[in-house]
Formats: C-alpha cells, structure tokens, sequence
C-alpha cells in the first residue's frame, strides 16, 4: 500500500502543483499558478506517492481560526481514482486537525462529489459558490467526534468492541480497543502496561492474541459488509516476531490483502476467509500474523 506523505523535494512540490493544477484547474481553462493561494505557506500539505516516486493525490489542510479547519484542494489522478486514495488523504488531514484541537472541519464539495463526503461523515449546510460559471460548490461540515478513531459503520465497530468486552474477557483485560475502520483497513490497538514482560516488551502471546482478535474483527465486517452472519473460528495461523515491541502496539488489516469467498456461506454453510495482520510499535513493523478463519452459518 503507498504511503501518505508531505511534499520533501522540489521534484515532488512541482508534482504536487501540477496534479492539483491538471485536476482542479485546467479542465477549465485556467492558467498555471491559479491552484495556488495566500495560505501555502502556513497550510499542511499530504501526498500518495508509488514506488516510482509518482505523485497520484494531494490534498491541503488549514486553519480558519482556532476552532476551524478546512479542507481544500484534494486531487486524485484519473488513472488512480477508485482506489481509496482521496479517503486515506481526508483520513490523515481529519487525524491532523483533530490533534491540534479542531472542533470542526469545513470543506466546499463540487456537486460530483458530494456523496464521497457524506460517506465519510460531512454534513451538507448550504449552496456555495459556482466556479467558472459551471462548477456548483456546496458547503459541508464535519464536527469533531466525541471518541477517537475513524469509522466507517460507527455502529458496526461499537458492536465489534461490545462482543469482545463480552464474550472474549482477555481482550478488556488486554485494553484491546478499535482503532479505525475505513474503505481500506481497518486497525486495533491494546495497553502496553497490560501486556508488558519481564523484559518491558509485549508479551510474545499478547501480540499473537492482538494480531488474532484483529482478524477476527476483520473477518466480521467482512460479513458485516454482505449482509451475512456466521460464527468466526480460526482454523490456522501463523506469525513471524520481528522485533521487541516497546512503546505503542497496534496493528492493522488492509482490507485488499484479504482473500476469500464469504458469499457461498449461503449456499454451503461454510466460508473461509484468509487475513494478513500487520503488528506495529508506533509506526515500525514488529510482526506479521497470518490467520485462516472459516465462518459456519
């Protein structure tokens, strides 16, 4: 999965105006330099690179006032679209405000897009400006959530978590919570304190217990998502330790990387469903988890 960034290099802020210009601006007509403003300088700036160094979607976040953020300027290329590259940029610029104290987020969604913002939680105020005589602007608002995370079913994930709390009592014990579930992932964190060994690392059993629960709960929006209820075993796993994990354990699901026919649980009772979990310290990788689940009707 490509990696969201800021801008380092010349090369890559000439890319980053370029794309936002031969998106944004020069459909209609308009001159280099006009997908720029005033506010450059004191704005965050993200991007998704490839392995190529391409640049493939921008977006900018800045603050109107101490309470305000606003999104502006995202931009995927046409050959990129389709892939969750717009929501990992809004994902990390809502991530941003919310850390700096934002209570909302505003933006002024081109009618095309609108549905993409309601997705993920904007609320439509009013009718804006029409750019270039063509382009109608709505205004659309985001406030704060009252828990932390990202979610794309909230309801889904709190059902998730209740389960868990419930009927698996090591995982409350663990202090094993979700942490996001988006378009492309979806991620778990747990107590260090709770989990830590002699050596001040996380038990070698906790990680595997982690990397477990957070397949599980891959597998069950999984089957959230097509409308289908089962009962979620795991008939296999596997994991590699890569490194003493010390400071922040998470870990994460990339829903692509998951591989499995969850349809035929319906007309064969059974389904089996294959996920990669990814362990983390913070942002370094500490170990990879394998889990075959098989769902029973």
């Amino acid at each position: 999965m490509f990696k969201v960034s800021s801008p380092q290099s010349s090369e890559d802020w000439q890319a980053y105006y370029q794309l936002r210009w031969q998106v944004l601006r020069a459909p209609w007509g308009q001159p280099r330099g006009s997908e720029q403003d005033d506010l450059e300088q004191e704005s965050e700036h993200l991007c998704i690179k490839n392995n190529e160094g391409q640049i493939l979607a921008v977006a900018r976040l800045h603050f109107n006032n101490q309470q305000q953020a606003q999104v502006r300027y995202m931009a995927v290329s046409e050959a990129h679209r389709g892939q969750h590259l717009g929501s990992r940029l809004l994902h990390e610029l809502e991530k941003s405000a919310w850390r700096q104290n934002a209570e909302e987020l505003v933006l002024f969604a081109r009618e095309r897009a609108l549905a993409f913002y309601e997705r993920h939680g904007y609320q439509m105020v009013e009718k804006a400006h029409l750019a270039y005589n063509d382009i109608q602007h709505w205004k659309m608002v985001k406030q704060k959530p009252t828990e932390p995370g990202w979610f794309r079913h909230p309801d889904w994930t709190q059902v998730l978590q209740d389960t868990w709390r419930e009927s698996i009592p090591i995982s409350d014990a663990m202090g094993i919570k979700v942490e996001s579930y988006t378009d492309w992932q979806f991620s778990t964190c747990a107590d260090l304190k709770a989990n830590l060994n002699l050596h001040n690392s996380m038990f070698a059993g906790s990680i595997y217990s982690m990397a477990t629960l957070t397949g599980w709960g891959a597998t069950y929006l999984a089957l959230k998502e097509r409308s289908l209820e089962g009962n979620i075993v795991l008939a296999d796993a596997s994991i590699k330790y890569l490194k003493p994990l010390t400071t922040a354990p998470s870990a994460t699901v990339a829903i692509a990387d998951c591989d499995g026919d969850l349809d035929v649980l319906m007309s064969e009772g059974k389904a089996k469903y294959r996920v990669p979990v990814k362990v983390y310290d913070g942002d370094v990788l500490v170990a990879t988890f394998e889990g075959s689940f098989v769902v029973l009707k």
